[in-house]
This record gives C-alpha cells, sequence and structure tokens, in this order.
C-alpha cells in the first residue's frame, strides 16, 4: 500500500506531505482546490508522463516521491534488476522544464516501462487513467479462476502444461538434429577418434616440460657436475685435501688442549658430508645423457597436447569434459529414433491429461462466469445503474499456459445499446462504478493492494452515494481505498479524510492538505451539503450523517 506521498513544486502545490493509512480514505474539497492534483501525483508515480505546464510557476522542476509497502512478486523484480530493497518501496519522479523525465526506484534510475510494470501490481486508478487493470482483458481469466476458486486445478493444468510443452520442445530438437543426423555424427566420430589417439594423461604436459628442460640443459648439467666432482675431490689441492690437511690439524690440537676435540668431531663431519655429496654428483653425471630422438618424442607430444588445447580445451581435464560429452551425444543420436517414440509416446499421454484438466477448467469458468454476472447485475442496480448489463464472454483457443478459454468482460450502460468491452465504456463515472462493483466481488482475490477512485461519485447523489459509500468500505477491509468525492455521504464511510484547499498568499496561490477529524469533519462535510454558507442545520445534518454511519 501506499504509505507516504510528497509533492513539489507540482501545480499549485509547493510542497505537500500525506501519510496515508490503511481502509478508506476520502479526499474533499472545493472546485478548483487542487483534489485532481493529488491523483495526478499518484499517477505520475505508476507511469504517466508529466507535462512541463504541471511545474509549479516560477520553478524550474517538479519531484514527485511515494513510499510503497513491497510485495513478494515486486521484491524478485527489483532483486533481478540489480535493485536494493528493503521493508519499503521508494519511487520517485523527477521533471525539469525542456528537459528529460526521470524516474527512480530506491534511488537507482529505471526506465518508465519498468515503472509502468511494477506499478501495475500495486496501485490501481480507477476515472479516466490508462492503467486500470480491469481495463486489461488479460486479467479477467485470472480475476474469474480466482473468483471460482481454480487457484489449484489451475496451477496442476499449468504444471502439466509446462511438461507437455518442454516435450513437443525436445520433440522438435530431436527431429530437426535427425536432419543433420548423419553428417553430426562423422563430425563427432572424428572429434573423438582424435582425442582418444591422443591418449593424454592427466599431469602429462607437466612431466613433459620438466623432461624437455632437462634434455635441453644436458650438456650444461654434465659439465657443472664434472667441475665438482674435480673441485670436490679430483683435482690437486681438492675440497677434500684440504679439509683432511684441517681435520690432522685440529687432532693434534686437541690432544694437546681437550676442549677442542668438539672442533676436529665438526670438521670430520664436514668431511663425511663433502663425501657423500661428491658419490652423489658421480653417480648424478653417469644418468646424464643427451637424445635428439627422444628430445624429438617429447617435443612433437608437447605439440600434439596445445593442438588439443587449442581445438578442444584449455586443459586435460576440459578436453576429457568435451569428449565425454561428445560421447554423450553421439550415444543420444545413434539412439535418436527410440527416443523419438518414446517423447511422442509421452506427448500423448500428458496431452490426454492437459485435454482433461483444460476442459475441467473451462466448464467450471463458465458455470462460475454465470454466477459472477448475476452478482454484477445486482450490484449495478443497486449503484442507479439499472438498464446497464454485463456479460463475461469466453472464445475457445488452442491449449495454452491457462486452458483453452480466453475471457473478456463486456458492458452496456444503456437500453438498446450492443454490449462492448469494458476497456472501450467511455464514462469516467460509469467505469468508476462498474470497476467498484468488480472489485467488491473480486476483493479477496483482487492483488492489488491500492485503488484511488477519482471520478466515482458524478452523476449520482443520495440513496446511491450511500451504496457507493457503503461498498467503498467493504472493499476497504482488504484494500487501501483513497477516493476522490465531492459527495456528502461519502466521507461518512471512510475511517480517514483529508481536505484539499486552496490559499492565496499575497500573488501566489497554494493548494494545501489537511487531516480532518471530529469537528473539522462535520464542517466540512456540512460545507459539501450547503456550499460556503454553512449554517447550524446543515451542521445538524452533517452530525446525524456520521452518527448514523457510526451506529452501523
Amino acid at each position: 500500500m501506499l504509505r507516504l506521498l510528497r509533492v513539489k513544486n507540482f501545480a499549485l502545490m509547493e510542497d505537500v506531505t500525506l501519510e496515508l493509512e490503511d481502509g478508506l480514505t476520502v479526499i474533499t474539497g472545493e472546485t478548483g482546490a487542487g483534489k485532481s492534483m493529488i491523483v495526478s501525483a499518484i499517477a505520475s508515480l505508476c507511469g504517466a508522463r508529466i507535462d512541463d505546464d504541471s511545474i509549479r510557476t516560477g520553478k524550474k522542476g517538479a519531484e514527485i516521491t511515494g513510499v510503497f509497502d513491497i510485495k513478494p512478486s515486486i521484491k524478485k523484480k527489483l532483486e533481478d534488476s540489480g535493485i536494493g530493497t528493503d521493508s519499503d518501496i521508494i519511487i520517485r519522479r523527477s521533471i525539469e522544464k525542456g528537459k528529460r523525465q526521470n524516474s527512480y526506484v530506491n534511488d537507482r534510475m529505471v526506465s518508465l516501462n519498468f515503472l509502468q510494470d511494477i506499478a501495475q501490481e500495486m496501485v490501481d486508478l480507477i476515472g479516466q487513467h490508462e492503467n486500470q487493470s480491469l481495463f486489461d482483458r488479460r486479467n479477467h481469466l485470472a480475476l474469474l479462476d480466482a473468483y471460482a476458486g481454480l487457484d489449484g486445478l489451475r496451477k496442476e493444468y499449468h504444471d502439466d502444461y509446462e511438461d507437455y510443452r518442454g516435450l513437443h520442445n525436445k520433440l522438435n530438437m530431436l527431429l530437426e538434429q535427425v536432419e543433420a543426423r548423419d553428417e553430426r555424427i562423422d563430425y563427432l566420430k572424428f572429434q573423438i577418434d582424435e582425442i582418444e589417439k591422443a591418449n593424454l594423461r592427466p599431469n602429462e604436459e607437466e612431466e613433459l616440460d620438466i623432461e624437455k628442460n632437462l634434455l635441453l640443459t644436458s650438456e650444461k648439467r654434465s659439465l657443472l657436475v664434472s667441475t665438482l666432482a674435480d673441485d670436490l675431490y679430483e683435482q690437486d689441492d681438492s675440497v677434500v685435501e684440504k679439509l683432511s690437511r684441517v681435520k690432522k690439524s685440529l687432532e693434534e690440537l686437541a690432544e694437546l688442549d681437550q676442549q677442542l676435540k668438539q672442533y676436529s668431531e665438526v670438521v670430520n663431519e664436514i668431511l663425511s658430508t663433502v663425501d657423500d655429496v661428491y658419490r652423489v654428483m658421480s653417480s648424478y653425471a653417469e644418468k646424464i645423457e643427451f637424445s635428439q630422438e627422444k628430445l624429438d618424442t617429447v617435443i612433437g607430444r608437447l605439440e600434439t597436447i596445445n593442438r588439443m588445447k587449442k581445438k578442444y580445451g584449455k586443459s586435460v581435464d576440459e578436453i576429457h569434459g568435451y569428449l565425454k560429452r561428445m560421447k554423450d551425444e553421439l550415444s543420444m543420436i545413434e539412439t535418436r529414433d527410440e527416443e523419438i517414440e518414446k517423447t511422442r509416446k509421452e506427448i500423448k499421454d500428458v496431452e490426454k491429461k492437459v485435454l482433461v484438466l483444460a476442459g475441467d477448467l473451462s466448464a467450471q469458468r463458465h458455470k462460475s462466469a454465470g454466477d459472477l454476472r448475476k452478482k454484477i447485475m445486482g450490484l449495478l442496480k443497486h449503484l442507479g445503474m439499472e438498464k446497464a448489463d454485463f456479460e463475461i464472454r469466453f472464445h475457445k483457443t488452442d491449449v495454452g499456459p491457462f486452458g483453452k478459454d480466453e475471457v473478456e468482460f463486456y458492458i452496456s450502460t444503456n437500453p438498446g445499446e450492443e454490449l462492448k468491452p469494458l476497456r472501450k465504456v467511455a464514462s469516467g463515472g460509469e467505469i468508476s462504478r462498474i470497476t467498484l462493483c468488480l472489485k467488491t466481488l473480486l476483493s479477496d482475490v483482487d492483488k492489488i493492494p491500492t485503488v484511488i477512485f477519482d471520478e466515482v461519485d458524478i452523476g449520482i447523489g443520495g440513496r446511491i452515494a450511500e451504496a457507493v459509500g457503503d461498498m467503498l468500505a467493504k472493499v476497504s477491509k482488504t484494500h487501501q481505498i483513497i477516493c476522490i468525492t465531492h459527495l456528502p455521504q461519502i466521507p461518512a464511510f471512510a475511517e480517514n479524510h483529508l481536505l484539499v484547499k486552496k490559499e492565496i498568499k499575497g500573488d501566489a496561490t497554494y493548494s494545501g492538505v489537511t487531516k480532518l477529524d471530529g469537528e473539522t469533519r462535520e464542517l466540512e462535510i456540512a460545507r459539501m451539503l450547503g456550499g460556503k454558507d454553512i449554517t447550524t442545520k446543515t451542521v445538524e445534518h452533517a452530525h446525524e450523517i456520521l452518527k448514523k454511519r457510526k451506529r452501523a
């Protein structure tokens, strides 16, 4: 629901903030005070375009902000679009003279189409406005199904229909693949054969790189090992000879001073370690070999691996994964005829279920449509439209996501006129009252939380005005209703009453909004009863209207 509306520099409103509540809120005020500005402001939050003429005189731009409770379906749309969400959704529209209009959702700029898409799930504007949900015939079937309590059957059907559609897609894919089967089989076999012949092993490339490096450095390694052997042991005055002399000298010293014995042992260990290093290097030298043939083999193998990587994957693991997919596809293609027949049989089985469920849906829809028509006709008469006729028309289609029916609401408001689609009804007052009837009957299943009625009381009064107020009050138990009204009977049914008042200060005109309660509410209803000259009698009448409603 709409929790807060702030309007800045829009028409006669300089800076107006409305805190809106649950239930029925009526907005009243003298003609020209600016009641329609509030509706226009809310319409702009729903994606209606703002004219430059709407910007307050002397100001460069206008800004309208609305704070709404967030619905789960809206939250998902916002998250899918990368828009952060919390407990509220904040919609803002801004316009500067001669420049583009900007739309924001939670401070993220969005397109007008996106704004309209989410707004149609949050607000229903009833009157001369384009985004009335009941004017979109695509909503009529869903409303009829909800009224008939068909949600469970509709879901069962939809699940089976999705299976049916998925099997049809699978069959079409299989049939398309059959046409190019022979060519594809040859291509797959070639790829599989090439990869299998390459016989790639995990970690093989790393091992070959090491082996290649050793072969290329064999000469240098042999020279280094030879130099080490000479320095350690084989040449005159080698490391071993020098250490042997050091050892002998330390042993003689240790006989003279026992404290030096430990250092003699250290040198002895060093000499032993050097001897170990010499033996390892000698053994290592014997293993060093160079084979051009072996080097060519290693390089050739590495080239094979690189070629496979360029064609089939970035690593050996990826190549093996690709090989598995190719084998799976080949297996599927080679058994395609069996798969086609199996899929056709599955389609027949699911199609039977889909057709039975579609028939059940259609039968229950026709039954409920008659009941809904009777109730709508009764409510229309109750609202003074005795000559109106209402009808729910069906059009059979091929089975689709929601069955085999298309539904549209038709109405005639005057005797002798043919029934026309609801969206083609011209009168704003009639539109509002028809919609009120539908909202009354569908209030428990209609999921749009906020409904704005702009012209619901045009051309009516007395008993019918009370009937309208009573209906608005009933619908407000499940929806937030905001109603612009000129009739004194309707505010008596409201939980909340807002007064729009125009004031002239100096050379400027301002429209403001005040919340009414108690005595101020009585006075406003008295004004609506008798005009500007409020008398004791009109105040008493207003008091009686409110008292009567309170007793009811």
